[in-house]
Formats: C-alpha cells, sequence, structure tokens
C-alpha cells in the first residue's frame, strides 16, 4: 500500500490533472490524500467551491482532504505555501506526490508547482499534472491508462457546476479540453484514454 498525496491551488484542479491516477490508486488499495490550497473565492463563491470538492472527495473515495487557507490568485512559490504543503506531508509521510506543472499561464499553479517541489524534497516520487491551462512546452514523461476510470474522471470534473455556469462557459470548454486532451495523450501512449505527467521527481528502487 502506498500513500499519495495530491495538491491543488484551487478546487478542480485536482480532478482536470489528475483524478484518474487517483482513482486508480483507490483501486489498488492505496490511502489517497488532496491538498487544497485555496477555496477558489476569486472565479466564484468560496462555500461553494469548497462544497463541490468535498463531493468530488467523497466521490472519488478519498481518505483525507485538507485545504490550505490561502488567497486565491495571490499564492507564492515562498515559506507560507511551502509550510502549508509541508504541514499535511509531515503528517501523512506520502509515497507519491502529484501536483500542478510549473508551466502553466496560471501564477497559482505555477508557484504550487515550485512550492510542492520544495516542500516534498524528501519524497521519493512527485509527479505534475497538466490542466487546461498547462503550456505547450509541458513535456510528459510518464502516461497512466485511464480505461477503467475515465468515466469517473469525467463525472468528478463536471461536479464543478458553479464553474460551468461562470466566466461566459470557460470551465465547460476546460472540461471538454481535458476530454480531448485525454485522447491525445492516450493515442501519445498507445491506448486509448491517458493522463500524462511529467517527473518533478523519481527514485526508482529496483
Amino acid at each position: 500500500m502506498k500513500v499519495v498525496l495530491a495538491v491543488g491551488a484551487h478546487p478542480d484542479d485536482i480532478e482536470l490533472g489528475c483524478a484518474g491516477a487517483l482513482a486508480l490508486h483507490k483501486l489498488k488499495g492505496d490511502k489517497v490524500y488532496l491538498l487544497v490550497l485555496t477555496r477558489g473565492e476569486a472565479s466564484g463563491n468560496g462555500e461553494v467551491r469548497e462544497s463541490e470538492c468535498k463531493e468530488s472527495a467523497k466521490i472519488l473515495g478519498v481518505d483525507g482532504l485538507s485545504f490550505g487557507g490561502l488567497e486565491d490568485t495571490r499564492i507564492h512559490d515562498g515559506r507560507e505555501t511551502v509550510d502549508a504543503i509541508e504541514k499535511v506531508v509531515n503528517e501523512i509521510k506520502p509515497d507519491i506526490v502529484y501536483a500542478p506543472a510549473c508551466e502553466d499561464t496560471h501564477q497559482d499553479h505555477r508557484n504550487v508547482g515550485h512550492a510542492t517541489l520544495s516542500a516534498c524534497r524528501r519524497c521519493k516520487i512527485i509527479l505534475m499534472y497538466e490542466g487546461a491551462s498547462t503550456q505547450r512546452d509541458f513535456t510528459p514523461q510518464v502516461f497512466v491508462d485511464l480505461a477503467k476510470v475515465f468515466e469517473l474522471k469525467m463525472k468528478v470534473t463536471r461536479l464543478f457546476g458553479s464553474q460551468v455556469n461562470n466566466h461566459n462557459g470557460i470551465y465547460r470548454a476546460a472540461v471538454k479540453a481535458i476530454e480531448g486532451l485525454a485522447k491525445f495523450r492516450g493515442y501519445q501512449a498507445g491506448v486509448e484514454v491517458a493522463e500524462a505527467f511529467e517527473v518533478g521527481k523519481f527514485i526508482f528502487e529496483i
């Protein structure tokens, strides 16, 4: 059994980026924990977004969900963010960590990625996930076949109704983009649908 931590800047980041991998971890019997550093209040009602996040976590069957209490759109990669991540890392001691890729147009995503690399420097495996705002220079080295869990991934990404109905349909377009991206990454990997990750750190234990 492995202990897995997924870190996101906002509610829905983890679902868009690595919900499929997390669902597969649960199928294996791994312990899965989520850390969401803000409530996403800059792009909606924070209480509603937190509630949607909790519902998603329930459907995924994760073992714990915590919020970092940071301010949406104002996350930096310094001590405050590193401390918020380290607090959870010290509590659960993860074997595998998922975090946003650093190549992203959203400053919160970029900074959470950098802060996670610092906070999890003693962890053995750190995989960086992509989202709808990840830049084109994201270069994945690891692919996860989502055949068993793709419908579940899409179900939890669609749970964020407050975002689907906001921003002139931008989130709705993001969900469609993630669905298309899964097919594209699957094609690259030689499977039907996949999630793709950059390696932040990987200690190969033989």
